[in-house]
Formats: C-alpha cells, structure tokens, sequence
C-alpha cells in the first residue's frame, strides 16, 4: 500500500461547504479530490505486503526465491533429513514424511512427490517401471546407520548379546523363550527369565526391514528359503507388526518380553535397551558410529555381485560385512530422483543434495549416524553433476 497522510485524508473526505466557501475553493477542492480517487485506485493495483511500493518481505528471501521440495519415504532417515530441514530453510524448504521405504519409491516413480528415500535400492521391477514412466532414476547416499536390536526385560542390566541365526530363529518362530539354550549360550552368567519372546517387526513396506531381512538370509539358510530378503516379508504367525520405526519402537518400550529392530537413533531417542551382535570375525559389536564406518568402508571394498546393487551406482549391502569392529546389521539410506529433472526444482534438489552429502554430514553423528565416507562424497558429487534439467 501507498504511504498516505491522514491529515489530506481527513480534509478531503472531511470537508463540509458552507454559504462562504467561494467558486474557485470548491474547484480546487473538488480536484484535490478527484486526485485522491485516483491515487487509491492505483494503489489497489500496487502490492499488499507493506505501506511502501518499494517494502520487500521480511526475513531471508521472498516466497517467490524459496523453492519448496517435497520428498518422503524412510524412517530410517527422517530424523536426519528433519534436521536438514531446519539447517537448510533458507535456501529451501524440505518437507518431508517418513512413511516407509516401500511408499517412497511408489511415490518418487509417480511424481507425486519430487524425491523419495528408501534404505534399500530399487528393485528390477520397480526400477523397469520407473523408466518406464519417466526415464532412469539415480540412487544417491545420503547417509549411513545401524539396525538395532532392542528389547524390553526388566532386571537384566546389561546389554544382552546376540547372533544372527539366533536372531532369524526368534523371527522364525523357533525361538520363543528369553532363556533358551541358544541365547543363555551368548549370554553366559546372565539369568535370562523364562518369559515369552514377543517378536514386534514392520507392518508396511520397510528399508530397515529390507536391511533386516538381508543380514538374517546371510546368517540362516533356513530364514533364506523361508522369509529372504524384502520390504514387506511374509513373517510366519508370531509377534506383531507395528507401523514405521517410532511405532516399533513405542511397542516394545510399553510390552515387557517384546524384542524389535529399530534404527539406532529411535533406541536412544526412546531410552530402550539395545543389544550386541555377533560379526562375521566373532566379535560381539554395540551399533555406534564408528561400527557402522567399520562396516561401509569393509563394503567399498567389496565388488557388489547380487541384484539390486549391481542394478545401480552407488548402491553397496553393509550387512554381514568383514572386519573385527564392523556392526553386521549397518545400512545405507538414498535419496532416489529421476535424472531428468525439470529446471527450477531439479536444480534446486541437486543443491540440496550437494550440501546433505557434504556440509550437511555434521549432524550425522549427533543423531547416531555415521558420515559418509570422503571417497563416497566425491562420488556422490559426479553422480549428482549428470542429472539432467528440462
């Protein structure tokens, strides 16, 4: 709006005739006012977001600057990326809703949202489709984390340990006693109760459970012929499903005897005991950061021989990896795009994913993730330059 004078305002619209007022008082008034319609007039045209044309919008950048991207997927990430969010607001607003790796990718493929982030990459079925749609879709690390396995026994202080044919025989309905032979043999000394297993596990389709999955048909060749690897397993009749990590992780807090398998970051964040597993060297390794670093940089090394990691760049199983200090049930969490791109989103989409992969890597481990490695962050960096804008 225009800057105006109350005064003039008052006396034009104010202004009362009388027997005195002359004939040339009345036409100067009479202009006057026909001056100050007009202004009024055109200053319904002018912009409402201040008293001054030349007034611009407070804070960093107008509406019209910030672009706003809109992605989802992953629990395994969100809390991660909800803080990108905050970091990154004044160049772009990110809204973002874990919903599960298994929505990310539907929605990613459908356009309906602009990125999608799921812990496992794409399959050849999903993959087909999406080019099929749109064209190639690129697989970009965004970060790394542990698979924890939490449980709720009240008595025991001491974190419990676990092996990976262990663990697959509770999901496979084997195990069902917290004192069973198999779990008093890891964890001697340890008066594990006579109490029921309640095995809580991903009721939607989940890269966790995806990762989950992975290290179990590594670590039992009975879990493989039975359940395998996937998102969405069919689990034999036991325990129960619960929906994203925080739903996981809430039911095993509030049910003593449940056991469930969360990003570690839901454990802390929720204070629920955590247990060891077993690595491929024989030693019983916590899920920190630096487990987790062990187990990619084992991984890197590595020549990624099964689909659907050798369907795309830059895609690498953590699970199971080699190394004395690597966590066996580490994963990696990607942001997946089409590589076309319109020109305004795209671009701004590829600089945000430029500076999660780089600057953005120093909240990582403040919210239990491990950074990604350097040599993976210039990787990371040519992929994202063959993005292609439309």
């Amino acid at each position: 709006m225009l800057l105006c004078d109350g005064s003039l305002i008052s006396n034009l619209m104010g202004f009362a005739f009388d027997e005195n007022r002359n004939v040339e008082s009345i036409m100067r008034v009479s202009a006057l006012r026909v001056g100050f319609f007009a202004l009024v007039a055109l200053s319904a045209t002018l912009p409402t977001t201040g008293c001054r044309p030349t007034d611009k919008p407070s804070g960093p950048a107008s509406a019209q600057e910030v672009v706003r991207l809109n992605g989802g997927g992953a629990t395994f990430v969100n809390p991660l990326v909800q803080k990108w969010s905050q970091a990154y607001k004044d160049k772009a607003q990110i809204d973002y809703s874990g919903t599960g790796s298994g929505a990310g990718i539907k929605q990613m493929a459908e356009q309906t949202l602009d990125f999608g982030c799921s812990d496992a990459p794409m399959s050849k079925k999903e993959a087909e489709a999406a080019v099929a749609k749109n064209g190639d879709v690129v697989h970009i690390p965004v970060t790394i984390g542990a698979v924890a396995m939490v449980y709720n026994l009240p008595g025991i202080d001491e974190p419990i340990k676990f092996s990976g044919a262990v663990i697959a025989d509770i999901y496979l309905g084997k195990i069902t006693k917290w004192n069973d032979p198999a779990l008093a043999a890891l964890n001697e000394g340890v008066a594990l109760p006579n109490t029921d297993i309640v095995p809580v596990y991903r009721s939607e389709g989940s890269g966790t459970t995806n990762i989950f999955t992975e290290y179990l048909s590594k670590s039992s060749p009975d879990f493989a012929k039975k359940i395998g690897i996937s998102k969405a397993p069919k689990w034999p009749k036991i325990g129960v499903g619960q929906n994203g990590s925080d739903g996981v992780a809430g039911h095993v807090q509030k049910n003593p005897g449940c056991i469930g398998y969360v990003e570690i970051y839901y454990a802390k964040q929720n204070k629920i005991p955590f247990g060891s597993v077993r690595n491929k060297a024989g030693k019983d390794v916590l899920p920190e950061s630096k487990s987790v670093t062990a187990a990619a940089v084992e991984a890197m090394k590595e020549k990624q021989t099964k689909e659907p990691y050798t369907l795309h760049e830059l895609t690498y199983s953590l699970t199971d990896a080699a190394g004395e200090g690597s966590y066996p049930i580490s994963g990696m969490s990607y942001a997946l795009l089409y590589k076309s791109q319109p020109a305004v989103k795209g671009r701004a989409l590829v600089e945000f994913l430029k500076w999660a992969t780089t600057e953005g890597q120093e909240f990582a481990e403040g919210l239990e993730y491990a950074p990604l490695p350097a040599e993976l962050r210039k990787s990371i960096g040519v992929r994202l330059g063959a993005v292609e804008f439309k």
